[in-house]
């Protein structure tokens, strides 16, 4: 689906209630938030690093609903990362399989954060999926490429960066000198109708 071409229809209502987002981080909560939804996702909260993101897009039927495993945050992939970003022990971490881990930013204890990601990923509407990517932590153009070829019909990738020839993307044209897209929940309606993305979908 060419996200462009339900671009800023104005519908006035959402028909579409139940409906999952994916995301790599916490975007898809407000849109719950917003909607006075129930969280149709285990995606809240959270964020995941893009080249687990696309693993786990790609693998997406086979491993999510794998048991989340603890990883201490010294054991982390992305270990060098955390420590970069200021992050490190800040919050409970764990893993789908070996390639993917989840970073529970918004939670205190992993027990905590297993218990609401083993609730709602039993709410996943498989038939009903918006998938959401943006270009941030660590990800590049070959990664959102990838995203762009993913057999999902209704997926948005926001960028601080152009792709004219990939249909999912969706230039954030405030970013383009940070080079990369950060609090796009803050922005997003200045780029989509996601009320419109999201009537489409039914």
């Amino acid at each position: 689906m060419n996200i462009l071409k339900i671009f800023k229809k104005n519908s006035p209502k959402l028909y579409n209630n139940n409906f999952t987002i994916v995301s790599n981080n916490c975007w898809g909560g407000f849109i719950y938030k917003r909607f006075k939804l129930q969280y149709n996702s285990p995606f809240i909260g959270l964020f995941i690093f893009a080249p687990d993101y696309i693993y786990l897009l790609k693998n997406f039927n086979n491993i999510i609903n794998n048991d989340i495993r603890p990883v201490q945050p010294q054991e982390s992939r992305y270990y060098e990362q955390l420590k970069k970003y200021r992050i490190l022990d800040k919050y409970p971490i764990g893993k789908l399989d070996d390639n993917v881990e989840i970073h529970f930013l918004h939670y205190k204890t992993f027990n905590e954060a297993k218990e609401k990601w083993d609730r709602r990923v039993k709410r996943i509407n498989f038939q009903n999926l918006l998938i959401k990517y943006s270009d941030k932590d660590l990800s590049n153009d070959d990664l959102i490429n990838e995203f762009d070829k993913l057999d999902f019909e209704y997926k948005i990738a926001f960028c601080a960066k152009e792709f004219p020839k990939l249909k999912s993307v969706i230039y954030v044209e405030k970013y383009k000198n940070k080079g990369y897209v950060e609090n796009e929940w803050k922005y997003y309606d200045k780029y989509i109708d996601i009320i419109s993305i999201l009537n489409s979908m039914i």
